[in-house]
Protein backbone atom coordinates (compact mmCIF):
# COMPACT_ATOMS: atom_id res chain seq x y z
CA UNK A 1 0.00 0.00 0.00
CA UNK A 2 3.20 2.84 1.01
CA UNK A 3 4.23 1.72 -2.60
CA UNK A 4 1.55 2.44 -4.53
CA UNK A 5 0.39 5.88 -2.64
CA UNK A 6 4.15 6.94 -2.76
CA UNK A 7 4.71 6.36 -6.40
CA UNK A 8 0.56 7.55 -7.28
CA UNK A 9 1.25 10.73 -6.00
CA UNK A 10 2.98 12.34 -8.31
CA UNK A 11 1.90 10.72 -11.15
CA UNK A 12 -2.20 10.44 -11.10
CA UNK A 13 -3.05 13.76 -10.15
CA UNK A 14 -5.68 12.14 -7.40
CA UNK A 15 -7.94 14.85 -6.04
CA UNK A 16 -5.87 14.40 -2.67
CA UNK A 17 -2.55 15.19 -4.14
CA UNK A 18 -3.63 18.67 -5.67
CA UNK A 19 -1.86 20.94 -2.94
CA UNK A 20 -0.02 23.32 -4.25
CA UNK A 21 3.90 22.66 -4.11
CA UNK A 22 4.49 25.19 -1.40
CA UNK A 23 1.57 23.02 1.07
CA UNK A 24 3.21 19.87 0.42
CA UNK A 25 6.75 21.56 1.23
CA UNK A 26 5.08 22.99 4.24
CA UNK A 27 3.13 19.90 5.67
CA UNK A 28 6.75 18.16 5.10
CA UNK A 29 8.25 19.97 6.94
CA UNK A 30 5.48 20.29 9.81
CA UNK A 31 4.91 16.75 10.16
CA UNK A 32 6.02 15.03 13.03
CA UNK A 33 8.73 13.00 11.75
CA UNK A 34 11.68 15.30 10.40
CA UNK A 35 12.13 14.94 6.32
CA UNK A 36 15.73 13.94 6.96
CA UNK A 37 14.89 11.29 9.54
CA UNK A 38 12.57 10.09 6.93
CA UNK A 39 15.00 9.35 4.66
CA UNK A 40 17.21 7.72 6.68
CA UNK A 41 14.53 5.18 7.56
CA UNK A 42 13.84 4.65 3.67
CA UNK A 43 17.55 4.19 3.03
CA UNK A 44 17.65 1.79 6.00
CA UNK A 45 14.72 0.04 6.15
CA UNK A 46 13.34 -0.13 2.31
CA UNK A 47 16.39 -0.42 0.04
CA UNK A 48 18.70 -2.07 2.77
CA UNK A 49 16.73 -3.88 4.78
CA UNK A 50 13.94 -5.33 2.18
CA UNK A 51 16.12 -5.85 -0.42
CA UNK A 52 18.86 -8.19 1.58
CA UNK A 53 15.19 -9.92 3.32
CA UNK A 54 13.34 -9.93 0.07
CA UNK A 55 16.58 -11.76 -1.60
CA UNK A 56 16.58 -14.46 0.72
CA UNK A 57 13.05 -14.86 0.48
CA UNK A 58 13.26 -15.94 -3.51
CA UNK A 59 16.04 -18.44 -2.64
CA UNK A 60 14.10 -19.89 0.10
CA UNK A 61 11.35 -19.77 -1.47
CA UNK A 62 12.97 -21.59 -4.10
CA UNK A 63 13.86 -24.33 -2.12
CA UNK A 64 10.64 -24.94 -0.34
CA UNK A 65 9.20 -25.34 -3.87
CA UNK A 66 11.91 -27.77 -4.62
CA UNK A 67 11.08 -29.73 -1.84
CA UNK A 68 7.48 -29.77 -1.71
CA UNK A 69 7.55 -31.12 -4.99
CA UNK A 70 9.58 -33.99 -4.30
CA UNK A 71 7.00 -34.47 -1.61
CA UNK A 72 4.33 -34.86 -4.10
CA UNK A 73 0.76 -33.51 -3.80
CA UNK A 74 -1.13 -36.45 -2.74
CA UNK A 75 -1.70 -34.23 0.47
CA UNK A 76 -3.83 -31.24 0.87
CA UNK A 77 -1.57 -29.35 2.64
CA UNK A 78 1.66 -29.71 0.63
CA UNK A 79 -0.49 -28.26 -1.95
CA UNK A 80 -1.11 -24.93 -0.29
CA UNK A 81 2.48 -24.81 1.22
CA UNK A 82 3.24 -25.09 -2.74
CA UNK A 83 0.55 -22.45 -3.95
CA UNK A 84 2.45 -20.11 -0.70
CA UNK A 85 6.22 -20.77 -1.84
CA UNK A 86 5.19 -19.32 -5.17
CA UNK A 87 3.15 -16.39 -4.17
CA UNK A 88 6.11 -15.77 -1.74
CA UNK A 89 8.73 -16.38 -4.78
CA UNK A 90 6.97 -13.44 -6.86
CA UNK A 91 5.98 -11.12 -4.05
CA UNK A 92 9.89 -11.06 -2.44
CA UNK A 93 10.32 -10.80 -6.49
CA UNK A 94 8.66 -7.75 -6.37
CA UNK A 95 9.68 -6.35 -3.30
CA UNK A 96 13.32 -6.99 -4.70
CA UNK A 97 12.68 -4.63 -7.17
CA UNK A 98 11.12 -1.82 -5.74
CA UNK A 99 14.51 -1.84 -3.40
CA UNK A 100 16.39 -1.54 -6.51
CA UNK A 101 14.22 1.15 -8.15
CA UNK A 102 14.02 3.01 -4.60
CA UNK A 103 17.93 3.41 -4.38
CA UNK A 104 19.55 6.71 -4.94
CA UNK A 105 21.78 5.21 -7.63
CA UNK A 106 18.29 4.45 -9.73
CA UNK A 107 16.04 7.68 -8.50
CA UNK A 108 18.82 9.83 -9.39
CA UNK A 109 19.62 8.60 -12.34
CA UNK A 110 19.36 10.86 -15.88
CA UNK A 111 17.05 7.90 -17.62
CA UNK A 112 14.57 8.73 -20.43
CA UNK A 113 11.79 7.10 -18.24
CA UNK A 114 10.41 8.28 -15.14
CA UNK A 115 11.30 5.97 -12.41
CA UNK A 116 8.74 6.32 -10.18
CA UNK A 117 5.54 5.73 -12.45
CA UNK A 118 8.02 2.83 -14.24
CA UNK A 119 8.22 1.20 -10.88
CA UNK A 120 4.49 1.76 -9.86
CA UNK A 121 3.85 -0.06 -13.14
CA UNK A 122 5.96 -3.03 -13.01
CA UNK A 123 6.15 -3.67 -9.60
CA UNK A 124 3.91 -1.82 -7.27
CA UNK A 125 0.91 -3.51 -8.43
CA UNK A 126 2.60 -6.52 -8.92
CA UNK A 127 3.81 -7.15 -5.03
CA UNK A 128 0.29 -6.34 -4.35
CA UNK A 129 -1.56 -8.98 -6.25
CA UNK A 130 1.04 -11.73 -5.15
CA UNK A 131 1.27 -10.19 -1.41
CA UNK A 132 -2.72 -10.83 -1.54
CA UNK A 133 -2.74 -14.38 -2.93
CA UNK A 134 -0.03 -15.18 -0.48
CA UNK A 135 -2.53 -13.61 2.53
CA UNK A 136 -5.45 -15.48 1.13
CA UNK A 137 -3.75 -18.50 0.69
CA UNK A 138 -2.81 -18.32 4.07
CA UNK A 139 -6.42 -18.07 5.38
CA UNK A 140 -7.38 -21.15 3.28
CA UNK A 141 -4.67 -23.14 5.18
CA UNK A 142 -5.70 -22.33 8.50
CA UNK A 143 -9.35 -22.73 7.36
CA UNK A 144 -8.31 -26.46 6.38
CA UNK A 145 -6.79 -27.22 9.85
CA UNK A 146 -9.70 -25.74 11.36
CA UNK A 147 -11.91 -28.03 9.53
CA UNK A 148 -9.20 -31.05 10.43
CA UNK A 149 -9.70 -30.76 14.19
CA UNK A 150 -13.58 -29.61 13.85
CA UNK A 151 -14.48 -32.51 11.57
CA UNK A 152 -11.56 -35.12 11.88
CA UNK A 153 -14.24 -37.60 10.09
CA UNK A 154 -15.33 -36.19 7.56
CA UNK A 155 -12.94 -33.55 6.64
CA UNK A 156 -11.29 -35.40 3.68
CA UNK A 157 -14.19 -35.77 2.08
CA UNK A 158 -15.06 -32.11 1.80
CA UNK A 159 -11.61 -30.59 1.39
CA UNK A 160 -9.76 -32.91 -1.09
CA UNK A 161 -6.68 -32.33 -3.45
CA UNK A 162 -8.94 -31.57 -6.09
CA UNK A 163 -10.76 -29.43 -4.18
CA UNK A 164 -7.68 -27.36 -2.76
CA UNK A 165 -6.20 -27.36 -6.06
CA UNK A 166 -9.82 -25.49 -7.04
CA UNK A 167 -9.70 -23.11 -4.41
CA UNK A 168 -5.95 -22.02 -5.24
CA UNK A 169 -6.36 -21.48 -8.72
CA UNK A 170 -9.59 -19.22 -7.91
CA UNK A 171 -7.17 -17.14 -5.38
CA UNK A 172 -4.88 -16.28 -8.26
CA UNK A 173 -7.17 -15.55 -10.38
CA UNK A 174 -9.88 -13.35 -8.21
CA UNK A 175 -6.67 -11.62 -7.03
CA UNK A 176 -5.26 -10.95 -10.37
CA UNK A 177 -8.61 -9.97 -11.78
CA UNK A 178 -8.65 -7.70 -8.96
CA UNK A 179 -5.68 -5.53 -10.52
CA UNK A 180 -6.08 -6.19 -14.00
CA UNK A 181 -8.38 -3.23 -14.73
CA UNK A 182 -5.36 -0.91 -13.59
CA UNK A 183 -3.09 -2.05 -16.35
CA UNK A 184 -6.01 -1.36 -18.71
CA UNK A 185 -6.16 1.83 -17.33
CA UNK A 186 -2.59 3.09 -17.42
CA UNK A 187 0.20 2.24 -20.06
CA UNK A 188 3.77 3.84 -20.24
CA UNK A 189 4.18 6.00 -23.03
CA UNK A 190 5.82 9.78 -23.65
CA UNK A 191 5.04 12.44 -20.97
CA UNK A 192 6.31 15.52 -20.45
CA UNK A 193 6.90 16.83 -16.90
CA UNK A 194 7.31 19.88 -16.23
CA UNK A 195 9.71 19.95 -13.25
CA UNK A 196 11.94 18.59 -15.49
CA UNK A 197 10.92 20.33 -18.43
CA UNK A 198 11.65 17.06 -20.53
CA UNK A 199 9.27 14.83 -21.80
CA UNK A 200 9.62 10.93 -20.34
CA UNK A 201 8.26 7.75 -20.48
CA UNK A 202 5.81 7.79 -17.91
CA UNK A 203 1.86 6.97 -16.88
CA UNK A 204 -0.61 7.65 -19.28
CA UNK A 205 -4.40 7.57 -18.05
CA UNK A 206 -7.19 6.44 -20.00
CA UNK A 207 -10.35 8.97 -19.27
CA UNK A 208 -11.47 6.77 -16.63
CA UNK A 209 -8.23 5.17 -15.71
CA UNK A 210 -7.98 7.27 -12.27
CA UNK A 211 -10.81 6.04 -11.04
CA UNK A 212 -10.78 2.51 -11.99
CA UNK A 213 -7.20 2.92 -10.17
CA UNK A 214 -8.91 3.83 -7.32
CA UNK A 215 -11.91 1.16 -6.83
CA UNK A 216 -9.23 -1.62 -7.34
CA UNK A 217 -7.00 0.29 -4.67
CA UNK A 218 -10.05 0.20 -2.21
CA UNK A 219 -10.69 -3.48 -3.15
CA UNK A 220 -7.23 -4.99 -2.50
CA UNK A 221 -6.72 -2.77 0.82
CA UNK A 222 -10.04 -4.32 2.12
CA UNK A 223 -9.18 -7.49 0.87
CA UNK A 224 -6.22 -7.08 2.64
CA UNK A 225 -8.33 -6.57 5.99
CA UNK A 226 -10.27 -9.17 5.23
CA UNK A 227 -7.20 -11.72 5.06
CA UNK A 228 -6.19 -11.02 7.98
CA UNK A 229 -9.53 -11.51 10.12
CA UNK A 230 -9.57 -14.42 8.26
CA UNK A 231 -6.42 -15.27 9.65
CA UNK A 232 -7.16 -14.48 12.97
CA UNK A 233 -10.07 -15.84 13.51
CA UNK A 234 -9.06 -18.79 12.27
CA UNK A 235 -5.84 -19.31 14.41
CA UNK A 236 -8.18 -18.85 17.06
CA UNK A 237 -10.87 -21.26 16.16
CA UNK A 238 -7.93 -23.90 15.94
CA UNK A 239 -6.33 -23.43 19.48
CA UNK A 240 -9.47 -23.56 21.05
CA UNK A 241 -10.87 -26.98 18.86
CA UNK A 242 -7.28 -28.46 19.07
CA UNK A 243 -7.57 -28.32 23.14
CA UNK A 244 -10.98 -29.38 23.12
CA UNK A 245 -10.23 -32.34 21.07
CA UNK A 246 -7.12 -33.27 22.99
CA UNK A 247 -8.78 -33.48 26.01
CA UNK A 248 -11.58 -35.47 24.37
CA UNK A 249 -9.14 -37.82 22.89
CA UNK A 250 -7.68 -38.50 26.02
CA UNK A 251 -10.86 -39.64 27.58
CA UNK A 252 -11.70 -41.79 24.80
CA UNK A 253 -10.77 -45.98 25.61
CA UNK A 254 -9.52 -45.69 21.91
CA UNK A 255 -6.83 -43.33 22.16
CA UNK A 256 -3.91 -45.33 22.10
CA UNK A 257 -5.31 -46.47 18.67
CA UNK A 258 -5.26 -43.11 17.53
CA UNK A 259 -2.34 -41.88 19.20
CA UNK A 260 -0.04 -41.67 16.29
CA UNK A 261 -2.55 -40.31 14.04
CA UNK A 262 -2.96 -37.43 16.67
CA UNK A 263 1.03 -36.87 17.18
CA UNK A 264 1.04 -36.99 13.47
CA UNK A 265 -2.21 -34.10 13.07
CA UNK A 266 -0.59 -31.85 16.17
CA UNK A 267 2.77 -31.63 14.53
CA UNK A 268 0.60 -30.56 11.26
CA UNK A 269 -1.53 -28.18 13.35
CA UNK A 270 1.41 -26.57 15.50
CA UNK A 271 3.38 -25.93 12.40
CA UNK A 272 0.26 -23.78 10.28
CA UNK A 273 -0.11 -22.28 13.88
CA UNK A 274 3.23 -20.72 13.78
CA UNK A 275 3.30 -19.98 10.12
CA UNK A 276 -0.19 -18.06 10.92
CA UNK A 277 1.10 -16.74 14.49
CA UNK A 278 4.09 -15.18 12.35
CA UNK A 279 2.16 -14.14 9.59
CA UNK A 280 -0.39 -11.77 12.00
CA UNK A 281 2.74 -10.72 13.69
CA UNK A 282 4.10 -9.47 10.62
CA UNK A 283 0.70 -8.22 8.66
CA UNK A 284 -0.76 -6.63 11.97
CA UNK A 285 1.00 -3.80 11.59
CA UNK A 286 0.39 -2.80 8.24
CA UNK A 287 -3.51 -4.03 8.86
CA UNK A 288 -3.85 -1.34 11.66
CA UNK A 289 -2.09 1.36 9.31
CA UNK A 290 -4.37 0.75 6.37
CA UNK A 291 -7.23 1.36 8.99
CA UNK A 292 -5.80 4.33 10.18
CA UNK A 293 -5.61 5.93 6.50
CA UNK A 294 -9.49 5.41 5.97
CA UNK A 295 -10.23 6.75 9.68
CA UNK A 296 -7.69 9.73 10.22
CA UNK A 297 -8.45 12.44 7.56
CA UNK A 298 -4.56 13.50 7.57
CA UNK A 299 -2.68 10.53 8.08
CA UNK A 300 -2.46 10.19 4.09
CA UNK A 301 1.13 10.62 1.69
CA UNK A 302 -0.05 14.72 1.85
CA UNK A 303 -1.67 15.23 4.95
CA UNK A 304 -0.32 16.82 8.44
CA UNK A 305 1.51 13.35 9.65
CA UNK A 306 2.16 12.38 5.49
CA UNK A 307 6.09 12.05 7.13
CA UNK A 308 5.17 9.37 9.76
CA UNK A 309 2.93 7.52 7.49
CA UNK A 310 5.55 7.38 5.03
CA UNK A 311 8.04 6.09 7.99
CA UNK A 312 5.47 3.77 9.29
CA UNK A 313 5.54 1.94 6.27
CA UNK A 314 8.87 1.61 5.06
CA UNK A 315 8.96 -0.59 8.89
CA UNK A 316 5.76 -2.44 7.75
CA UNK A 317 6.76 -3.22 4.13
CA UNK A 318 10.15 -5.11 5.42
CA UNK A 319 7.89 -6.87 8.08
CA UNK A 320 5.73 -7.99 5.38
CA UNK A 321 9.48 -9.39 3.22
CA UNK A 322 10.14 -10.98 6.75
CA UNK A 323 7.01 -13.30 6.52
CA UNK A 324 7.30 -14.34 3.20
CA UNK A 325 10.96 -15.58 4.03
CA UNK A 326 10.82 -16.82 6.95
CA UNK A 327 8.71 -20.31 6.22
CA UNK A 328 11.34 -22.06 5.42
CA UNK A 329 13.07 -22.16 9.06
CA UNK A 330 9.48 -23.41 10.11
CA UNK A 331 9.20 -26.26 7.59
CA UNK A 332 12.62 -27.36 8.73
CA UNK A 333 11.90 -27.64 12.52
CA UNK A 334 8.63 -28.95 12.60
CA UNK A 335 8.20 -30.99 9.33
CA UNK A 336 10.64 -34.07 9.27
CA UNK A 337 9.67 -34.88 5.86
CA UNK A 338 10.83 -31.34 4.94
CA UNK A 339 13.73 -31.94 6.69
CA UNK A 340 14.28 -35.09 5.21
CA UNK A 341 13.99 -34.56 1.65
CA UNK A 342 16.20 -30.89 2.32
CA UNK A 343 19.32 -33.04 3.71
CA UNK A 344 18.79 -35.24 0.79
CA UNK A 345 19.31 -32.76 -1.69
CA UNK A 346 21.94 -30.94 0.27
CA UNK A 347 23.77 -34.30 0.38
CA UNK A 348 23.19 -35.29 -3.45
CA UNK A 349 24.49 -31.84 -4.56
CA UNK A 350 27.50 -31.91 -1.54
CA UNK A 351 28.73 -35.47 -3.26
CA UNK A 352 28.32 -33.89 -6.87
CA UNK A 353 30.81 -30.93 -6.11
CA UNK A 354 33.34 -33.42 -4.55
Amino acid sequence: MFILLVLLLPTSGMATANKSHSQLSESTQTGLVDVHLLNIFIIIFYVVVLGIVSSFGMIFNTINVIVFFKQGFKDTVNITLFGLAVSDILASLTLLWMSICFSPWFMNADLSINQQGFTYITAGWLHLCFARISSWITAWVTFERCLCIALPLKVKTIITPTTTNVVLVGIYLTMIVSVAPVYYSISLGPKFFPERNATKIGLIYTENGLYTENICLSVNAFSQIAAFLAVLVCTLILVQNLLVKSKWRQSTSSYAKQESVTNRDKKVVKMILLISVIFIVCLLPGTLNIIAQFSIDEYTMVGRYQNLYLLTWTVFNSMEAVNSTVNIFVYYNMSSKYKEILREMFNRNKRKSI
